[in-house]
């Protein structure tokens, strides 16, 4: 999420400059590659400004050739990493053997269903949408670079795509927007192979804690692209001197978080004051929200207290409660300094968030590193219950 918002915010200033730029999207993974499908990138001419769409092999190809040939048209490039380039001048290996396919296009902000107008929208309204783009196409009324995007108000938007096709493309975009797991996925029709996108805001960590242990917390949360909130009762100078630059602070009773937490879409609760009674009204006011993850710091014979305490009768505390608590909180890392601690919390939110399995990579044999990107061939509905904007 950080990566997103850093694209924007160059894209955005080059276009206070008044200076042109274009971006990369990655559309399509064969094999294996550094990047999967949706990571993007922002470049001007011979620059890369933000964002990566592989681990350094093809960005400054990338840079140096994209405006020339998305100068007309947006247009989508192959790169194949099992075939090597005479030209050692213009690599066109992906360095994982892998073939991508990667769209590029003038970057903007101008219209609805403009991608870095969608992501810039979802990041600071909290707001989730599908995006859809078309990468590949044998139809004149769905060519490369043509869009649809779906809201969560149910409006939909498109740019130079009509016929059957945005029939299709909507209702594979109105289906994803009701699943709970946002899945990136490709979209095959007679005419199109298109890219289907659920942009979804960055979590949001609640830190209930202020101690100088909670500092690497918070400086690796906002350096994976989280918001985080700092909760302080006192307000105390020495708090706020602390986190100044680093978090947005709060400063009030642990109770009155309740309407913030309400207010994100995805709140991540960290609980790690040592402080039994502040650690406590933290649990059930974290328990009362739609947090999925709460982790709670210290051994878990003391967090039992707490949930007992909390919940004389079991079955007061529902199993699909219990489950999101994390006590001890993280990942076995073998963590003692409160660096690694922090490393040891946000590995595992990671994973839940993911609903990954945190396992060692080298485990899992030859199984993809990334999760494969899964191919749609939706069906057109004889009517859409929305309406969309040309």
């Amino acid at each position: 999420m950080a990566e997103l918002s850093q694209i924007c915010r160059a894209a955005r200033e080059s276009e206070r400059r008044q200076e042109p730029v274009w971006l990369a999207t990655v559309m399509r993974v064969k094999g294996s590659a550094y990047r999967h499908p949706g990571a993007r990138m922002v470049f001007s001419s011979d620059e890369v400004l933000a964002g990566s769409v592989s681990g350094g092999c093809l960005e400054a190809g990338i840079a140096r050739k994209g405006p020339w040939l998305a100068r007309e048209r947006p247009t989508c490039i192959r790169f194949d990493g099992s075939r090597e380039e005479e030209d050692e001048e213009s690599p066109r290996g992906t360095g994982c053997d892998g073939v991508v396919d990667i769209l590029l296009e003038r970057a903007s902000f101008d219209a609805p269903s403009a991608p870095l107008a969608v992501i810039e929208d979802c990041l600071r309204g909290e707001r989730r949408a599908v995006l859809v783009t078309v990468f590949e196409s044998r139809e004149p009324l769905a060519p490369v670079g043509a869009r649809l995007t779906l809201d969560e108000v149910g409006r939909l938007s498109t740019c130079a795509l009509s016929g059957p096709t945005w029939a299709k493309l909507a209702q594979a975009a109105e289906q994803a927007m009701g699943e709970q797991r946002a899945v990136t996925r490709t979209l095959s029709t007679d005419c199109c192979e298109a890219l289907l996108e659920v942009i979804e805001p960055p979590p949001h960590l609640f830190v209930f804690g202020t101690g100088p242990d909670a500092v690497p917390l918070v400086e690796l949360a906002t350096l994976l692209g989280f918001g985080v909130t700092v909760c302080d009762p006192s307000g105390r100078p020495i708090v706020r001197e602390r986190f100044a630059g680093l978090a947005e602070l709060h400063v009030g009773s642990v109770e009155s978080v309740a309407t913030k937490l309400a207010a994100r879409r995805i709140p991540i609760g960290v609980i790690m004051s040592h402080h039994y009674p502040t650690d406590q009204r933290a649990l059930g006011v974290l328990l009362a929200s739609h947090a999925p993850y709460i982790g709670v710091l210290g051994p878990q014979r003391r967090s039992e207290r707490l949930l007992h305490e909390l919940f004389p009768d079991p079955h007061q505390l529902a199993n699909s409660d219990r489950a999101r608590v994390r006590a001890p909180l993280g990942l076995d890392l073998g963590a003692e300094t409160p660096a690694q601690i922090a490393l040891s919390a946000l590995a595992e939110v990671q994973a839940v968030l993911a609903g990954a399995s945190a396992v060692p990579l080298c485990e899992r044999g030859s199984q993809p590193i990334h999760r494969p990107v899964s191919t749609l061939v939706p069906s057109a509905l004889p009517e859409l219950a929305r309406t969309g904007t040309a």
